[in-house]
């Protein structure tokens, strides 16, 4: 099978995007089939046309007006339709679905992005004109069934399927966790939680700063790895009520990240809205426990008092309570059902099979 991937995010653009289209073009090429990708322009691609990791990766043209690139991204889907002849499209991210046009192939689509249930719940307009930019869709995928829910009729059929993870990525090194507590001066009763995440409204960070007022377990610490607009505000209620027991050190590359799982003890998602998250993936994978609220593709990920606690989105108080019950229950214990839910449920493997399976019932 020759697949046409098209998705404006992939690395070395960082976020969930693009490692979810990285490592599904990855495994989805491991099981003996053909992948094109389209992509935005990025130094990384100098070429019109370039093989990399067994992946023909093709960059479009740079946008020139914004509301209109979508014609740009057709006219290449076009293009690469008539000279590839692959079996089938799959696309990924809004963007590219703007100006589309039903082709000569299947078109698949993942509803990945938190922006579709922003314009769901600001309604008015925005719902028939959602509407249309599905209409082409011949089957609609979803990494978590929030993101399958919608208040209107497709013709497509829906299916989820979650994010996935390669485990052995993350398996625990103990000098890590050694030269990482020591350089974060941490003490050997000092539980770590990483927090790995953009401090953008969504992700809810600000919630966990404001849980710190209610913590009395003084056992915690946090590690924030990631920044944005959200982040002085984050940064002043932690210095009011958690001073000296919180590291901001800034954003980081995915390579970066890795190590910090080694370091950390638990790890928390205060997300607003999530499909299924690879950061949390990646931190079970660790073997983390983890807070996290109950949104989203995240309870399909974490089940209560098992392998971690749910909190309510956007309620420090929720957010204090399930971190104190935490850090006084059997966290490695929890930490191990993360790694077992991970390896049976969410290696890419699977979950490319569960997508040219569901390729496979529209050809």
């Amino acid at each position: 099978m020759h697949i046409l991937k098209v998705s404006l995010d992939y690395p070395p653009t960082v976020g969930g995007i693009a490692a979810h289209v990285y490592e599904l073009c990855q495994a989805i090429h491991a099981q003996g089939h053909e992948v094109s990708l389209l992509t935005k322009q990025n130094a990384a691609y100098p070429a019109p046309e370039q093989m990399l990791e067994g992946i023909r990766i093709m960059p479009m043209p740079k946008r020139r007006f914004g509301p209109t690139y979508g014609r740009t991204i057709n006219k290449q889907i076009e293009k690469a339709v008539a000279r590839l002849k692959p079996d089938l499209i799959h696309i990924h991210g809004m963007r590219p679905l703007e100006f589309l046009k039903p082709k000569s192939v299947q078109i698949v689509y993942t509803n990945h992005t938190s922006g579709f249930l922003k314009r769901l719940k600001k309604g008015g307009y925005r719902i028939p004109r959602l509407q249309r930019l599905f209409a082409p869709v011949d089957l609609f995928l979803a990494p978590s069934e929030e993101l399958l829910d919608m208040p209107f009729d497709i013709h497509a059929p829906k299916r989820f399927i979650s994010n996935g993870i390669v485990p052995n990525r993350f398996v625990r090194n103990q000098d890590d966790r050694l030269r990482l507590r020591q350089h974060l001066q941490l003490a050997e009763t000092d539980k770590l939680a990483i927090i790995t995440r953009r401090m953008v409204k969504k992700n809810g960070v600000i919630y966990l700063a404001r849980a710190m007022r209610h913590m009395k377990n003084h056992s915690l610490k946090l590690l924030f790895i990631g920044d944005g607009p959200e982040q002085d505000a984050v940064k002043a209620e932690l210095d009011t009520h958690f001073a000296g027991s919180y590291t901001m050190p800034g954003a980081m590359s995915h390579a970066e990240i890795v190590p910090y799982y080694s370091a950390a003890d638990l790890s928390i998602l205060p997300s607003l809205m999530e499909a299924t998250s690879i950061s949390c993936l990646e931190a079970m994978a660790a073997g983390l426990p983890i807070i996290c609220t109950n949104v989203g593709g995240l309870p399909f990920l974490v089940e209560d008092g098992v392998n971690g606690f749910l909190a309510k989105p956007a309620d420090p108080q929720s957010l204090a309570h399930c971190l104190e019950r935490l850090l006084v229950d059997d966290m490695e214990a929890m930490g191990r059902a993360s790694q077992r839910a991970v390896d049976e449920k969410f290696s890419w493997a699977k979950i490319a099979s569960q997508t040219i399976d569901a390729y496979r019932q529209i050809l």
